[in-house]
């Protein structure tokens, strides 16, 4: 796929965020299609040396470091801390309230959104973004919108993966088509543009992959596999979502090597909640 560029201009912050690691990477991508619509994208690069007991971590609530305390593997621990710092320090940044304070609850799909403010005249001055956010591998993905419904995704294009396994549950009849018909060095990319195109597109509408990826398409039979948005359509038309599905954009995102990322949005505003 081409790709827009990346800002590969650091993003500053009054955080701790960059003391915790000198190699703690956290950088805006520059996405016009998406910034137009005033959705922002962040990437962030883990160092897995850095310690759960950094005091960079000091943010994060008692549930979030519990739950990095779960996980068996270091990578996967601080994969989790890190999003949830870095995450908090941009929306510290949006709503001027100190990063340790902010807290979190779920919308009525189970999405996770940002909990009321206990100063209503705070709250009424600054509008609570919508977030998203996505990891694997060495890095992070973080989507922030404050008028519109955000969803985003990346993953690890392992090219050792049995892919083509996974495309029953995974590609509808013209993404299937799609691939089908590009050169074989060209299809395990595709696949995770696919995929990566449908996770994000059904965080943003929230209902995640229960409902299941085949309803939709992302790609057409004539795309050469060089498109930078998904064209979604829809495969099923009886598909409870296919309505709110169809009132939603993407961009592909042009991600570190060896990645595959996508993020979506609304394409109607809504007021911001405040």
């Amino acid at each position: 796929m081409v790709r827009p560029p990346v800002n590969h201009y650091p993003h500053r912050m009054n955080s701790t965020l960059a003391a915790a690691a000198p190699d703690f990477d956290f950088q805006p991508l520059a996405i016009p299609r998406a910034a137009a619509a005033g959705v922002e994208v962040f990437c962030v690069t883990f160092d897995f040396t850095a310690m759960l007991d950094h005091h960079a971590f000091a943010v994060l609530s008692d549930t979030e470091r519990a739950k990095a305390a779960r996980y068996l593997r270091h990578e996967d621990a601080v994969r989790h801390a890190a999003t949830r710092v870095a995450l908090r320090e941009l929306l510290a940044e949006r709503t001027g309230i100190a990063p340790a304070v902010l807290r979190f609850e779920q919308d009525a799909a189970g999405r996770p959104r940002l909990a009321g403010s206990a100063d209503p005249a705070h709250q009424a001055a600054h509008a609570w973004p919508d977030f998203n956010v996505s990891h694997s591998g060495q890095h992070a993905l973080i989507a922030l919108a404050a008028r519109r419904k955000v969803g985003v995704d990346i993953e690890v294009a392992r090219r050792d993966k049995n892919w083509q396994a996974l495309t029953p549950a995974v590609f509808a009849p013209r993404d299937e088509a799609a691939v089908a018909a590009l050169p074989d060095e060209r299809r395990v990319a595709a696949f995770y543009d696919i995929w990566t195109a449908k996770e994000a597109l059904l965080k943003a509408l929230g209902v995640g992959i229960g409902e299941g990826m085949t309803w939709f398409s992302v790609l057409h039979d004539d795309d050469d596999g060089d498109a930078r948005e998904p064209r979604v359509a829809l495969d099923d038309p009886r598909a409870r979502s296919g309505a709110a599905l169809l009132q939603l954009d993407a961009v592909w995102l042009q991600v570190p090597a060896g990645y595959a990322g996508c993020v979506a949005w609304s394409r109607a505003t809504e007021t911001p909640r405040a």
